[in-house]
């Protein structure tokens, strides 16, 4: 059976979607980088993907996993040219190994965002 994640820490979803999802033995959340009240963080590309991974983390914890359980993330970028800066930050939140992973550059990320994030999780 499917069960909504709900973390207080971490922006309510403003929308038809939910900060993640349990089923199973599996977690699966998606998050931009917003702060706890919803807005955008400043700061660049780097600001922003600490705050995605942040969000991510948090969500995981609210469902019993960890960033060590993520199998799969799926980036999005605004810009290709900010992916060195993205990779920087994005690696520091993984100590045993590196997810699955795909990264694209999409165009026109929703509220100006510059990365979105979502991952794939064992509980």
């Amino acid at each position: 059976m499917k069960q909504e994640i709900f973390c207080k820490d971490v922006a309510e979803a403003a929308g038809p979607y939910v900060q993640g999802l349990t089923f199973g033995s599996m977690v699966y959340a998606t998050q931009v980088g917003i702060d706890r009240d919803g807005a955008l963080v400043g700061g660049g590309i780097e600001a922003q993907t600490r705050q995605t991974m942040e969000n991510l983390r948090l969500v995981l914890e609210q469902a019993g996993s960890s960033m060590d359980k993520v199998l799969k993330c799926t980036i999005y970028i605004a810009n290709a040219a900010d992916k060195p800066g993205m990779n920087a930050v994005y690696q520091t939140y993984f100590s045993d190994s590196f997810p699955s992973r795909c990264c694209v550059q999409v165009a026109g990320m929703e509220g100006g965002a510059l990365v979105e994030m979502q991952v794939e999780a064992y509980i």
